[in-house]
C-alpha cells in the first residue's frame, strides 16, 4: 500500500482529474499521434514535445480546466516513451516549460543487460529533454507528486529548481522545497545551478585528426561534439564530455554530462543521447553509428560507462572515441 500523503489534495482538481483518461483518453491518443506524427527533418520537431502553439486547441477540443487538466490528459502518453524491461514498472512525467510554454513528455527508462544505477527516471526524462530544448520546468506532472531522492537531487541541480512546482492527478500542488526542505544544492558550495543557456565550457574543442580507432571524425560530428561538450553541466570536476549518435535515417542525436552536486545522480553523455533518440520518435536500435569525446586521462572516466551504456541500448552501433584538444 502506498504511504499516505502528508500533503492535502486542491478539491477542483481532485474532483475531475482521476477521470480525464477514463473520458477523453482514446480520443487524445489519437490526436496526439496526428500532432506529433513520426520522425521528421525538423530540428524543432520531437515526438514528445506539444508545442505551446497546439495547447489551447487541445484544452477547448477536450473542454479541459487548463494546461495542467491537459498535462494530465498527456500522462498517459508519457507513460508509453518508458522502456522498463528490468521492472516492467512503466512512469510517466509531464513538464510545462518555460519560457516556450511547450510541454514535455518523458518516461523512465532502463537499459536491458546494463548497469541499473544508468536508468533514467521519467523525471529525468524531461530534465534532459528540457536542457536539450533550451528551456527550463516550471511545473511537473507525475502520477504521484513525490519523486525519488535520487529525481530530488536531479531536479535540484537546476537554477531556481526548489521552486519547482509539482502536481498529480490526485490534486496535489507542491513545490519542490515542500518534499526536500533542506537541500544540498549548488548554491551549498558556491555554485550557480545548472541553466540552458549556460556554457561553462564554451571554449572546448575536439581534437581534429582521427578517432583512436583510426576513422576519420566527419566534420558535423565534430561540430555538434563541440556544441554538446560547450552546453555540459560539469562545475564540480571541470571534466566534460559529450557524444553523438546517428541513426539509420542519417539524423545525428547529441548528449552531453549532466553533473549534480552530489556526484552520484550525475547524468552522463550517452543516457542524455539516449533520451534525445527517443524523443526524436525513432527508438535505440535505430542507433548505427556513435562518437564520444572525453578527456584523455582525465579525473573522470565517462568513456567505460559511456560504452556500457551504448553496448546495452545499440550494441551493432560502432563506436569511435575521441579526445578534447
Amino acid at each position: 500500500m502506498s504511504t499516505p500523503s502528508p500533503f492535502p489534495v486542491v478539491p477542483a482538481f481532485a474532483a475531475r482529474r482521476p477521470f480525464l483518461h477514463a473520458r477523453h483518453g482514446e480520443a487524445f491518443a489519437v490526436a496526439l499521434a496526428e500532432l506529433l506524427g513520426g520522425p521528421s527533418a525538423d530540428p524543432r520537431h520531437s515526438a514528445a514535445v506539444i508545442p505551446a502553439a497546439a495547447i489551447p486547441g487541445l484544452v477547448a477540443r477536450f473542454d479541459l480546466d487548463g494546461v495542467e487538466e491537459l498535462m494530465t490528459l498527456a500522462l498517459e502518453p508519457a507513460r508509453a516513451l518508458a522502456r522498463p524491461p528490468v521492472s516492467g514498472y512503466h512512469v510517466g512525467a509531464v513538464a510545462l516549460c518555460e519560457p516556450s510554454g511547450d510541454l514535455l513528455l518523458g518516461g523512465n527508462l532502463e537499459l536491458p543487460g546494463g548497469s541499473i544505477w544508468q536508468t533514467i527516471h521519467g523525471e529525468g526524462f524531461v530534465t534532459v529533454l528540457a536542457r536539450t530544448r533550451g528551456q527550463r520546468i516550471r511545473t511537473l506532472l507525475t502520477t504521484q507528486a513525490r519523486p525519488c531522492a535520487h529525481c530530488r537531487q536531479v531536479l535540484a541541480e537546476a537554477e531556481g529548481g526548489m521552486d519547482l512546482r509539482m502536481i498529480d492527478p490526485v490534486g496535489h500542488a507542491i513545490r519542490l522545497e515542500d518534499v526536500y526542505p533542506w537541500p544540498f544544492a549548488p548554491r551549498d558550495l558556491g555554485m550557480e545551478g545548472a541553466l540552458p543557456h549556460r556554457r561553462p565550457f564554451a571554449s572546448i574543442a575536439v581534437g581534429v585528426g582521427p578517432a583512436a580507432d583510426g576513422t576519420e571524425l566527419p566534420p558535423i560530428v565534430r561540430d555538434l561534439l563541440e556544441a554538446e561538450g560547450g552546453r555540459a553541466h560539469a562545475p564540480y570536476s571541470g571534466v566534460t564530455a559529450a557524444v553523438v549518435l546517428r541513426l539509420r535515417d542519417g539524423r545525428l542525436i547529441g548528449g552531453s554530462v549532466l553533473e549534480s552536486v552530489a556526484f552520484n545522480p550525475t547524468i552522463g553523455p550517452a543516457q542524455d543521447a539516449l533520451v534525445g533518440v527517443l524523443a526524436a520518435g525513432s527508438d535505440w536500435p535505430e542507433v548505427v553509428e556513435a562518437w564520444l569525446a572525453v578527456g584523455r586521462g582525465a579525473t573522470v572516466n565517462h568513456e567505460t560507462p559511456s560504452r556500457d551504456a551504448l553496448a546495452a541500448a545499440c550494441p551493432t552501433a560502432a563506436l569511435h572515441v575521441t579526445y578534447w584538444a
